[in-house]
């Protein structure tokens, strides 16, 4: 659903995006002509903080690394859904200390952690496999609804569900774990949900289950929040002045952009916390074709308006702007 034509916004100053399907397709690099108009866009002093569900590692390799290297002072990414953020120092390279962390479990906790998504591993019958290009992965697999893939992203631990979440009421029965119905559709990914939190709490582990993306179910530490990371890094000046930017900046709505691909509060769309953390006037921009109706109410979320959706329409959009 399409509303008004969506112009480039010259005002901003400080872009917050997504990764997965918004800047590239899940677990692939960044195609160059995307590299290209994110190079120019932080060549022209515009900041950019990626907050992804993906461990800082694929955020490196998929994007910036890809980057130049005096270019990514201007960056910060929050991985693992907001569990750490990251900056660059002004020659480019990592910082050694993230400017805001909450994974500070003890080695004992972390170990019962693995062993409880294990459990979980064996008590659902999920055959695991190592992450993936989602073509590649469905080659290799099939439509078995138990193949998922599995990845430890050391603050956050992730199952893909690629084929489990969308179930048709045959495959649903024909799984041993009970699914429910909820908004008409059968997703594995809730039963799994339901078990790790009862796991978790008979531990006294501070891990939450939550559903993420399209098709993740994501096991993360207490208290992680995409709405957390982004007013930390917003209320603090020496994590803006690191990206040159100040609180003035930052004040006016306009200043600030979302782009992202799941805003949708019915199917669990995560980037509608990144808007929570910010005025309502901010503009979201949303570049899954998702019905508004299932947005958060008052916010200035926005259905992309042009042809193509997902990283291909933010291409589009990037290539619209005056230059």
């Amino acid at each position: 659903m399409r509303g008004d034509k969506i112009l480039w916004n010259d005002q901003v100053k400080l872009i917050i995006s997504d990764v997965d399907e918004t800047v590239a397709d899940l677990y692939v690099r960044a195609e160059p002509e995307m590299i290209q108009e994110l190079t120019e866009l932080l060549q022209e002093g515009v900041a950019v903080f990626f907050v992804t569900g993906q461990g800082l590692k694929s955020a490196q390799w998929r994007v910036i690394e890809l980057l130049p290297q005096p270019l990514r002072s201007h960056i910060l990414i929050g991985h693992c859904s907001g569990a750490e953020v990251w900056g660059y120092n002004s020659d480019g390279t990592l910082r050694s200390l993230p400017f805001y962390s909450v994974y500070n479990l003890s080695e004992e906790q972390k170990k019962k952690w693995r062993e409880l998504v294990q459990q979980l591993v064996k008590e659902f019958n999920l055959k695991t496999y190592h992450t993936m290009p989602v073509k590649e992965f469905l080659k290799q697999v099939g439509n078995n609804p138990l193949s998922v893939m599995l990845e430890d992203r050391g603050p956050q631990i992730t199952f893909e569900v690629v084929n489990g979440y969308d179930l048709t009421p045959e495959q649903a029965s024909r799984l041993e774990a009970t699914i429910p119905e909820i908004h008409s559709h059968y997703d594995l990914r809730v039963p799994i949900l339901e078990r790790a939190e009862e796991l978790f709490n008979e531990e006294n582990l501070p891990i939450a289950p939550h559903l993420a993306g399209v098709f993740a179910v994501d096991f993360i530490v207490k208290g992680v929040s995409k709405t957390t990371a982004v007013k930390r890094v917003l209320r603090d000046g020496s994590v803006l002045a690191s990206l040159g930017l100040t609180q003035d900046d930052v004040s006016d709505p306009n200043r600030i952009e979302i782009w992202g691909d799941k805003f949708s509060t019915i199917r669990g769309g995560t980037d509608r916390y990144m808007s929570e953390a910010l005025p309502s006037q901010v503009r979201s921009i949303d570049f899954r074709e998702e019905d508004p109706k299932e947005f958060m109410s008052g916010y200035n979320v926005v259905v992309w308006s042009g042809i193509k959706h997902l990283h291909n329409g933010l291409l589009e959009y990037l290539q619209s702007r005056p230059k």
